[in-house]
């Protein structure tokens, strides 16, 4: 497969997946620096491909947040809900606010930038109708993130290549095993740092804090979200369950504890050895489907039985509790 059709299909999951909330940045980094160098070396070099990937990683985290400030947080900055998901009454998000609407750029927004949770920083900075620019200037130090990152991902590739039975980069095992160390410990400290600026705002601005002004809407809607939240445990104790939905509840259960039981005890059985690095043409005989067994098939369909009959229970549990409320 071509570079540019790789290059593309990377960055459109990629930007999707940044535009989720749960997802950060490291797994879409690392899948790059293992992709686009086995694609790129050919026509670059595996030096130039890293380089590639890495500054392709970071134009894709930085139209990431164009895409999150402008198309999530100022278009929406409207919805009660969007706004309520980002936690804007929260203690560190209100003092979030008053490190990004401090003037210029400061170690202490950047660290907010960088180290903050992604989704949620990108959004609040629309919802607060910040410039993108220096937004986008204050996050450029990710790259000492993105680097480490991609040469995990780029050396983990290159341990698994191997000629005449000898590894090509004998040393490439031991160097993803540090890269790997070295990212943890840059996103650790970035965190810790943007933690240590939060909450240095509740100590020493203490006064602009509370003049932060709270969302009253947020407010309305998290005290509504809290009495549902009640009358939802009242109404799903086991006690007053009815016989059906706690049979479904059992059969939820077990399944999805005979899937994990499965999965876990039989692994071997139940998946093909697949790496990283491995080929599909090689090792699952050109289909990826090949990677499962039939007891891995079994084990699936349990755990999708489950969800079913979970979901089942959802169902009825928030019908009973909106009729109730």
């Amino acid at each position: 497969m071509r570079l540019w059709v790789v290059t593309l299909i990377l960055l459109g999951v990629g930007l999707v997946m940044f535009l989720l909330p749960p997802v950060p940045g490291v797994p879409i980094y690392l899948t790059m620096g293992i992709v686009l160098v086995a694609i790129g070396k050919e026509n670059m070099g595996i030096v130039g491909a890293i380089f590639y990937c890495v500054t392709l990683s970071l134009g894709l985290k930085l139209f990431a947040c164009t895409c999150q400030q402008k198309l999530i947080g100022e278009r929406l900055s409207g919805n009660v809900k969007v706004r309520s998901f980002v936690g804007i009454n929260s203690n560190i998000i209100r003092s979030m606010r008053l490190i990004l609407t401090d003037p210029g750029l400061s170690a202490a927004k950047c660290a907010i930038l960088v180290g903050g949770p992604d989704w949620p920083t990108s959004v609040l900075c629309g919802i607060m109708s910040l410039n993108i620019w220096p937004i986008l200037v204050g996050t450029l130090p990710v790259v000492f993130l993105i680097a480490p990152t991609v040469l995990t991902g780029s050396f983990t590739y290159m341990s698994g290549l191997i000629t005449d039975g000898k590894p090509d980069f004998p040393w490439a095992g031991t160097a993803a095993a540090v890269m790997a160390a070295f990212t943890a410990c840059i996103q650790f400290g970035s965190m810790l740092l943007a933690a240590m600026f939060v909450g240095r705002v509740a100590n020493t601005r203490a006064e602009e804090l509370a003049a932060v002004p709270y969302d009253e809407p947020v407010l309305e809607l998290e005290e509504k979200s809290k009495e549902i939240d009640r009358l939802y445990r009242e109404l799903t104790a086991w006690g007053v369950l009815p016989l059906g939905i706690k049979i479904i509840l059992n059969l939820a259960i077990w399944c999805m504890v005979s899937a994990c039981y499965m999965v876990q005890l039989w692994y071997d059985d139940c998946f093909e050895e697949f790496f990283l690095t491995s080929s599909i043409a090689d090792e699952l005989d050109g289909d990826w489907t090949n990677l499962v067994t039939e007891t891995g098939r079994v084990a699936l369909l349990l755990f999708c039985i489950s969800l079913f009959f979970f979901q089942v229970f959802r169902t009825w549990a928030k019908r009973k509790t909106k009729v109730n409320f």
